[in-house]
């Protein structure tokens, strides 16, 4: 496995990770986004017209490193666990769907496409500066 990040590419979205909603229908049977979804991309594409280089073109690896924030109603001790990463948030949005939600999103912006991700991971952890860094590389 080749741990040398090649190119690498950043982008750190100043928000509180979003999942990757279902598709709805209508009673005609007519499929659609739901709008929470279409905004979060909306504000993960913001993001991404901020990132300068190049695309990434051909097979390539990404990171999503999802922080979510610390339940201000835990008491001090579970948030200093939570802060030290032994209390890990296994919570929704599922991290299939924070991945998707990203990867979809960033699809023009720092790759071409996500059907060139060969290699990928998604880490949900959580923080006190809430947001989402996404790492892609070359392979």
């Amino acid at each position: 496995m080749d741990l040398i990040l090649h190119n690498p590419r950043f982008l750190f979205v100043d928000d509180a990770p979003v999942g990757k909603g279902r598709p709805r229908f209508t009673r005609t049977g007519r499929c659609y986004t739901p709008k929470a979804t279409r905004q979060a991309e909306n504000r993960v594409r913001w993001a991404g017209h901020q990132h300068q280089g190049a695309l990434i073109t051909g097979p390539m690896g990404v990171l999503v490193l999802a922080v979510f924030p610390i339940p201000k109603s835990w008491s001090k001790k579970k948030r200093q666990e939570a802060e030290a990463g032994r209390v890990r948030p296994a919570v929704k949005p599922d991290f299939d769907n924070v991945a998707k939600l990203y990867c979809d999103a960033l699809n023009g912006l720092m790759w071409e496409d996500d059907k060139q991700i060969v290699d990928g991971r998604c880490i949900k952890v959580y923080g006190q500066q809430p947001g989402v860094l996404v790492v892609g590389w070359t392979i």
